[in-house]
């Protein structure tokens, strides 16, 4: 578990990276892979579970998977931040001032909502999607589905994109780093689109 853990941390810095020799292969070594926090694991997860026989459709599943145990571990971790935040002004400050970033980030207003807290799920990630959508007034599993709804969008970009970028370059390193940047230039395109103002109907 521990040399696990060491080749976690090791990718985590160096995305592109090759999969460490030894890693687990099949649906385990790509969900682990798809697990890694901020989305730097999809190419590389992609990649070992395309080598490994799976589809677009199985690799989507084990990624929505993966949000299913990182949404059950961010949300305890939500819950103590509110508590604390109930007697800790400073947390609370910090708390609200982030929310209302967010907001600024991906405006919910009107019919919008929704989409924004999708929005925010494909730009930042499950935990600010699901923040966004329970400051909007969504419940538990509402917030989290539209926030893993972003999230599974973004993985649908970096696994097309990886998937390009090594069937043209036949490297698996610049592949995964093509898949980063597309995905990263994406989502600042999503940004700049949903903060953009939106015509009147």
């Amino acid at each position: 578990m521990t040399h696990l853990l060491e080749q976690l941390r090791t990718m985590a810095w160096d995305p592109a990276a090759p999969v460490p020799a030894g890693w687990p292969h099949g649906w385990w070594g790509t969900l682990l892979l798809f697990l890694i926090p901020g989305g730097i694991g999809i190419p590389s997860g992609v990649l070992l579970g395309h080598g490994d026989g799976f589809g677009a459709p199985a690799l989507t599943l084990l990624y929505v998977a993966s949000d299913v145990v990182l949404a059950l571990v961010f949300e305890p971790m939500i819950l103590v931040l509110v508590l604390v935040g109930r007697h800790r002004p400073g947390v609370r400050r910090v708390g609200r001032g982030f929310v209302a970033a967010m907001h600024r980030l991906f405006p919910t207003h009107g019919a919008s909502v929704s989409m924004a807290v999708v929005g925010t799920g494909f730009v930042l990630g499950l935990p600010f999607g699901r923040l966004l959508g329970a400051g909007a007034g969504y419940g538990l599993v509402p917030s989290w589905a539209l926030a893993i709804a972003g999230d599974t969008c973004s993985f649908a970009v970096g696994m097309l994109s990886t998937l390009w970028f090594n069937g043209v370059l036949g490297d698996q390193r610049l592949a995964v780093a093509g898949a980063l940047v597309v995905m990263l230039a994406v989502s600042a395109v999503v940004r700049r689109w949903h903060g953009s103002p939106q015509p009147r109907s």
